[in-house]
């Protein structure tokens, strides 16, 4: 589909290039009439000086053509005249050997004829009594000249009305897009809207822009309080399931395995399908409210205070460090991006020695996560344990063995990755790769 701009410079350009013919054909025609009543002035005083060429001879009438003009005399030059009497007719030597034909009507004849030599005629007859007799006199001229001064004039106008349209096309296709600015302002505000990069659309915008920017934050606060409901709704039916679930394998672990192996395998293997099925629901909670954009993650002014609220926590000696810059906001969900970071960082605040980095790079189409500590670490084969909830590898190290395993489900919600490797500076370096809604990765 072409531009609104385009299809208001074709318009303009057609609405002035038509009217613009038809003053144009109106002017020529104008000037044509106006050179037609000059020649019709100058051919009737042309027929006065024929008819004095005319003499009495005897009972009847001669022609002296020493009398005329010489232009009559010299053949072709574009001035012709015919007389007719009851007795005679005479016409031009600069006819040569063509005819002209003779109006109908006396006066300048509308339409041209066909000269010699392709001219075209413009003809006036006048109506004159000599010597008791009825003299007609028809002046002819070559209209030629003036035809092609306005074909010449025509085009040139054209051409001229046609540059002079492509100059205010292209002027007004500079309005247009200085007039469409507020759109593009509105189509910048809407992409960053979808990426999470602003809550509602700038209100001050122009008169006509208004009501289409109000109804789509009306719109947007209608849909971020759905979302915040189903959301809830979900993550309580989730976290309301987990609890009995949990209860239900441990005891098909204990119990149910010591009365029926096979039985025992199977309710098993039921409630763990159950159990991913519930852990989708929630991840399609958590994404949905991740891309509103009131409760998005904004690094820049959340961690710092994360930060500030770990230190007080753990009151000892502790460098909470921020290594590289953090990213501006995220479309993610700053509650649980709180949540992640607070149990990877909490949990790296229990087993360092003194210090903890924290780096945020935001990547073409996820966010990675990377909290390092100089802490004892933790084993290749004991890694994937820990991931579990209420797993703890040391009981004298206060905590219920949660952060991590709370970390994982969070991570699986979203679709990413949760790996555990060995610091190069010792310790223990927990990378999270989160996929950015609406980045297509």
């Amino acid at each position: 589909m072409s531009s609104i701009g385009r299809q208001l410079g074709i318009s303009l350009f057609i609405s002035l290039l038509v009217p613009g013919v038809l003053a144009g054909q109106m002017a020529i025609w104008w000037l044509d009439q106006r050179q037609r009543a000059t020649l019709a002035a100058n051919l009737r005083e042309e027929t006065i000086s024929v008819l004095a060429a005319l003499t009495r001879r005897g009972n009847g009438l001669g022609l002296d053509r020493q009398a005329l003009d010489q232009v009559y005399q010299r053949p072709l030059s574009g001035r012709y005249f015919l007389i007719i009497t009851p007795q005679a007719r005479w016409r031009s030597r600069s006819l040569w050997d063509t005819q002209f034909e003779e109006p109908e009507r006396e006066g300048l004849s509308a339409t041209l004829v066909e000269g010699p030599q392709d001219q075209k005629l413009l003809r006036y007859r006048a109506h004159y009594q000599m010597a008791s007799q009825p003299v007609i006199v028809v002046v002819a001229q070559d209209y030629t000249p003036q035809l092609q001064d306005f074909s010449r004039l025509k085009t040139g106008a054209l051409v001229a009305w046609i540059a002079l349209l492509a100059v205010l096309a292209a002027v007004q296709q500079g309005l247009i897009r200085r007039g469409l600015r507020p759109l593009r302002q509105v189509r910048q505000q809407l992409q960053q809207f979808r990426k999470g990069q602003r809550a509602i659309l700038d209100k001050n915008v122009a008169r006509e822009l208004k009501p289409l920017v109000e109804e789509v934050n009306r719109l947007q606060g209608d849909i971020e309080r759905q979302l915040r409901r189903s959301r809830h709704a979900l993550g309580d039916l989730s976290h309301g399931l987990k609890t009995p679930l949990a209860v239900m394998k441990n005891q098909s672990r204990t119990q149910l395995l010591a009365l029926s192996p096979v039985l025992a395998g199977s309710f098993n293997e039921q409630l763990s399908q159950m159990e991913a099925g519930i852990k989708r629901a929630l991840g399609r909670a958590r994404i949905a409210a991740s891309t509103t954009p009131t409760n998005r993650f904004t690094p820049v002014e959340d961690v710092p205070l994360l930060l500030r609220t770990l230190q007080r926590a753990h009151d000892r000696d502790l460098k909470l460090a921020i290594e590289g810059v953090l990213p501006p906001a995220l479309p993610l969900e700053r509650e649980d991006m709180l949540e992640i970071l607070g149990n990877l960082l909490d949990n790296a605040c229990k087993w360092t020695h003194r210090t903890v980095a924290l780096s945020l790079q935001r990547q073409s189409t996820a966010l990675l996560i990377t909290v390092a500590d100089d802490g004892p670490g933790i084993a290749p084969s004991q890694r994937q344990a820990v991931l579990a909830r209420g797993q703890r590898l040391d009981q004298q190290v206060p905590g219920q063995g949660l952060g991590l395993g709370i970390v994982s489900d969070m991570v699986d919600a979203y679709g990413g990755e949760l790996t555990l490797e060995d610091n190069p500076g010792g310790g223990l370096l927990v990378q999270v790769r989160l996929p950015l809604p609406g980045s297509g990765g």
